[in-house]
């Protein structure tokens, strides 16, 4: 997971084909995680995040919203926890956003509840209350 505090990570929200909200999570060997990745030299964590966001997912990044910036704490580390909402008319599934061979998935707050636990977000971030 997450070793240094040179981490960000992110939430990514979008609607399915019944208009609720799915979050971007990768299958981890107990529960889930949010994508992340490490902030490089002479980037921001957010230029960073984004650019992961283009690597791993088929979108338009100019339809990705910030909505909110919060922080989270995995494994006792501290890291900035970017949460967009991505909405595009063109798209019927959010299945459409994943290349064939992702290793990422969408999946309902229901499903996820013990990952937004484990991360220990600090606030109450927007899509808390979706």
């Amino acid at each position: 997971m997450i070793a240094k505090n040179h981490y960000v990570a992110c939430i990514v929200l979008v609607k399915d084909e019944n208009d609720r909200f799915v979050f971007l999570v990768k299958k981890e060997a107990e529960g889930f995680s949010f994508p992340a990745t490490e902030v490089l030299p002479r980037k921001t964590g957010l230029a960073c995040i984004i650019d992961r966001m283009k690597e791993v997912l088929l979108l338009d990044a100019e339809k990705l919203e910030l909505n909110e910036l919060t922080n989270a704490v995995v494994a006792n580390h501290r890291v900035p926890l970017f949460v967009f909402n991505y909405e595009d008319e063109k798209i019927k599934s959010p299945m459409e956003l994943l290349p064939e061979d992702s290793e990422l998935s969408w999946e309902h707050s229901e499903k996820i509840t013990k990952t937004l636990k484990d991360w220990e977000i600090s606030g109450v971030p927007q899509f808390l209350l979706i």
